[in-house]
């Protein structure tokens, strides 16, 4: 597999906004990597859609959260559906 041949590392920051009533958050989306790993703070904002409802994931600060991604999903022969 080719897409194993190197790693490659995102991040971003996302200070709390002052005025939360005034944005929007991002699109319907699935992570198109391996894995997702997202460390959680008091700020909260993750979601997850459950029978076409939006849920509210609860931060528990300090603790990881790891998302399966779509390469995972491919790479197991859908053993780990999204």
């Amino acid at each position: 597999m080719e897409c194993a041949q190197g790693m490659f590392l995102l991040s971003h920051y996302y200070p709390a906004c002052p005025e939360p009533d005034k944005t929007i958050g991002n699109k319907a989306h699935t992570d198109p990597n391996f894995l997702t790993i997202l460390l959680q703070d008091h700020t909260g904002g993750l979601q997850v859609l459950v029978e076409n409802r939006w849920i509210d994931v609860k931060p528990v600060e300090g603790a990881l959260v790891i998302n399966i991604g779509d390469l995972t999903q491919v790479s197991s022969n859908n053993h780990f559906p999204i």
